[in-house]
């Protein structure tokens, strides 16, 4: 697998970002305007919960099952086997858990709202294990269009539920529909038949580098739950609210992101790791070719974070502005933690990471702790933190173990950085002073294309080779002759 395929492969994810975000940012609107911050502060605690489980239920022998050499059959069905064991186990959980949140927060409602966000734990395990089939096949376009199926029915059925006046169920149904819709369609477009099975002899191969991966990504996900539950408990499930709106229009293009800069690098270091190539060379180019598609998308939306947030949510939704320009600008620091995490799973030193999610976490949640009392926009600010220590970490610590020489990395990066901040504190200019005069539509259709512009001939001026790197990853769609070339 080339870096130049790889190029093509996160253009396709970048588009299937920005069809999630239109999707959720839809349906956010739609539903900001019938449910109070509150609603979504206490679906956002419910939701980071939920999101941990799943961590533990799939995600472990997803990294398992793309890694190992050999998979067959049976050892998908014993990985999907306990899976549902897991999931079944954490839903009971999922009751004393509930019970304990209205206890803490004073509400009548999250006993019940728990339980049933956790039932898209069922789906999760056959969502992981057909994603790692996918993986494997470099199928990457099938997760895309799954992804976007999923998207598409959840948003569908919480409409739905909004305009019958089921309240916050609709918040939650999202979720849980668009979990069990992407793994029907995996199923489905892959062509799997899996049935679950008890094998723990087949499992044992896969447990070692599984366990490392749980107890990073359990980390990992424990910082979404500390930072919901701490945000909630300093700052109130209002402000909690206001975080969850932010979230909603960060973390759909942050997360596919990430996903899609996984899933296709893997496989390409797993190749460099096993032919004894320079691994954290090959991570250094990734990261920085990467990062001229990532900085300009990243920095754009913090850019017009004020612009989309009153369209998307409407009034009264002010406070969720700079929390949702902190959590993009987090997205491009944390970019380069996320290649460097990904060559280190792919050359079987998962257990690296886990550091890098430690000092992160506690960066976090002691950043939120000192700023109790402060303006809420503090806790995107916290975030922040936690994203730049998690990168540091990495990135210094971590990275030598593959080869990778940190301080030629940043030197890469720091070139598209400068000019996709740049940008961004233009664009954020231009878009106020439009808003003002032409109207919040007519700023974000002006100041969209005007980023694009823009960052292009900065990007020239501060960094050429990034700039040259971008323009061939461009060029393919172009013209059919090179986008025949590039497949």
């Amino acid at each position: 697998m080339t870096i130049r395929r790889i190029g093509g492969w996160i253009g396709a994810g970048l588009a299937d970002a920005a069809g999630r975000l239109v999707i959720l940012s839809a349906t956010t609107a739609f539903l900001a305007r019938l449910l109070p911050p509150g609603d979504f502060g206490a679906t956002a605690l419910t939701l980071s919960i939920v999101t941990a489980f799943s961590m533990a239920v799939g995600t472990p022998y997803e990294e398992a099952l793309t890694q190992a050499k050999v998979v067959r059959r049976a050892d998908l069905g014993a990985v999907l086997g306990l899976s549902t064991v897991a999931a079944l186990v954490f839903l009971v959980l999922c009751v004393p858990a509930g019970l304990l949140l209205d206890y803490v927060y004073g509400r009548e409602d999250l006993h019940l709202l728990l339980p049933g966000t956790g039932v898209l734990l069922l789906a999760q395990g056959p969502m992981t294990m057909a994603t790692a089939v996918a993986r494997r096949r470099k199928a990457f376009y099938v997760i895309n269009a799954s992804s976007i199926v999923g998207h598409v029915a959840g948003a569908l059925v919480a409409i739905g539920l909004g305009i019958a006046g089921a309240g916050i169920w609709a918040l939650v149904s999202l979720r849980i529909v668009l979990v069990f819709a992407t793994a029907a369609s995996l199923f489905w477009m892959l062509g799997l038949r899996v049935a679950p099975s008890w094998s723990w002899g087949r499992l044992r191969r896969f447990n070692r580098f599984a366990g490392l991966v749980l107890a990073s990504r359990l980390v990992e996900n424990a910082t979404y739950v500390v930072y919901n539950t701490l945000t909630g408990a300093l700052f109130g499930l209002t402000v909690l609210g206001y975080l969850n709106i932010a979230m909603r229009l960060i973390e759909p293009v942050r997360g596919a992101i990430v996903a899609v800069t996984h899933n296709l690098c893997f496989p390409h270091f797993r190749g460099s790791a096993l032919s004894r190539d320079n691994v954290g060379e090959a991570a250094a180019e990734v990261a920085r070719e990467t990062s001229a598609f990532v900085a300009p998308t990243m920095m754009g939306l913090a850019a017009v974070s004020p612009l989309v947030v009153p369209l998307m949510a409407g009034p009264g939704w002010t406070t969720a502005e700079p929390i949702a320009a902190a959590l993009a600008a987090g997205g491009l620091l944390a970019l380069p933690s996320q290649v460097v995490q990904t060559a280190l799973s792919a050359s079987g030193r998962p257990q690296s990471v886990l550091l890098s999610y430690v000092v992160a976490l506690v960066t976090l949640a002691a950043t939120l702790v000192a700023t109790t009392g402060m303006h809420p926009a503090t806790i995107g600010l916290a975030r922040l933190a936690g994203d730049f220590a998690l990168t540091v970490t990495t990135v210094l610590v971590n990275g030598p173990r593959i080869g990778l020489s940190p301080w030629p990395l940043l030197r890469r990066l720091s070139g598209v950085w400068l000019a996709a901040a740049t940008m961004a504190v233009i664009v954020a200019w231009l878009g106020i002073r439009l808003a003002d005069s032409q109207g919040q539509v007519v700023a974000l259709l002006i100041a969209i294309p005007a980023g694009v512009v823009i960052y292009i001939p900065l990007l020239f001026l501060i960094s050429r080779a990034s700039f040259d790197s971008l323009v061939e990853r461009i060029r393919p769609l172009l013209g059919r002759t090179n986008l025949a070339g590039a497949r």
